[in-house]
């Protein structure tokens, strides 16, 4: 079997876990990996089992390689129309890492590019892969909650690992753009709604900009930095309108510490127009309460088996979706346009913030 020949720009936290469990799928093989954080490459390649791949620096040496047919791009935000779009053109299938972009502009490009080579573009909507949300949809399709009507999302946590461009909103897009378009889309998904309007509220409560701040973070491998300069929120509170009449909420805290001991992690809550409640914790449980029975029923979901290393859930499944998407030639789940319409409603917030007022989806361009 001839194997998909793979290229890995970035092997940051998000990237080397990508190269990591591609290596691990049959149909791949890991050839290349481009980072020039010696620590990154050096921390990857302990765990390729299969693979022998070419370490470079500079992706444009990768654009005429014709041993590569999709490329990993896991590279800070505001490098991604850059990259994607240079790989596109050559021809090479591309997933990209969550947000498509700091930017509506540069998601257009990116997605103008895909269409024009006809190659695939996935995006890195990890969430949209996992079994507990998938367990989620399934629920709702089978009418549990007849329409949903109100959903929520706590994203409670410690803050963005200690790098610069996390904390430059010109780069990353903001707080809500980097982190929080993955739970916009699970919005858009379960509501099953557009958007239409977004109010927020958020600030900097601690990661203040010009004071001195020892930033520290539970997962990434990076070691704590002081952070004196930052023109990201580290709270919010964001509700979003959709045009069929449901409501969103989301509340974001960036400085919440010791993660270890947050007993209940991301939690999301669901309302259906016939009063049943169903609410998922932990990335692995979903409570069923409610209605007109009084039906009161958890599920505990499988959430190792799509997942490697104790990454993401969903992490696994969705390299496996794109690898069967190249073979198959059909389209990800997670597209580029389903990566937009998260991306609009992320830049809707942070725009209402900034001019504190409700802005209508429509008026992102």
């Amino acid at each position: 079997m001839t194997k998909i020949g793979m290229a890995f720009i970035g092997v940051g936290d998000m990237g080397s876990h990508h190269a990591i469990g591609f290596d691990m799928l049959p149909e791949c093989e890991v050839r290349y990996i481009c980072d020039f954080h010696e620590g990154n490459i050096e921390r990857t390649l302990k765990e390729i089992r299969n693979g022998n791949p070419v370490i470079l620096q500079d992706y444009k040496e990768l654009l005429d390689k014709e041993d590569i047919d999709a490329v990993v791009i896991s590279v800070p935000n505001y490098l991604h129309r850059e990259i994607a779009v240079a790989f596109l053109h050559a021809g090479k299938h591309v997933f990209l890492e969550k947000p498509v972009a700091p930017s509506i502009e540069d998601c257009d490009a990116i997605i103008e590019a895909a269409e024009k080579s006809g190659r695939l573009l996935q995006i890195g909507l990890v969430y949209r892969y996992s079994n507990l949300y998938r367990r989620m949809a399934k629920e709702l399709a089978s009418g549990r909650l007849g329409q949903v009507s109100m959903m929520w999302c706590k994203e409670f946590r410690d803050p963005f690992p200690p790098a610069d461009w996390f904390y430059d909103s010109s780069k990353s897009g903001g707080a809500l753009v980097e982190k929080d378009c993955h739970h916009f889309d699970i919005f858009n998904w379960m509501i099953g709604s557009r958007p239409k309007r977004v109010f927020a509220s958020g600030g900097q409560h601690v990661i203040r900009n010009g004071e001195d701040i020892l930033i520290t973070n539970s997962y990434t491998h990076y070691p704590a930095k002081v952070i004196s300069d930052s023109s990201i929120v580290d709270h919010a509170w964001v509700i979003v309108e959709y045009e069929n009449g449901s409501k969103a909420n989301l509340g974001l805290c960036m400085y919440l510490k010791p993660r270890n001991l947050m007993e209940d992690g991301l939690e999301f809550g669901l309302i259906g127009n016939n009063g049943v409640q169903m609410t998922a914790k932990k990335d692995s449980r979903i409570g069923i309460y409610g209605g007109d029975d009084y039906t009161k029923e958890y599920i505990d979901v499988d959430v190792r088996s799509d997942s490697i290393m104790g990454g993401h859930t969903g992490g696994q499944t969705q390299r496996k979706d794109f690898v069967a998407c190249i073979l198959e030639g059909r389209k990800p789940f997670a597209n580029g346009q389903i990566g937009r319409d998260a991306l609009l409603v992320a830049l809707a917030a942070e725009k209402s913030i900034r001019e504190e007022r409700y802005v209508y989806i429509d008026e992102i361009k």
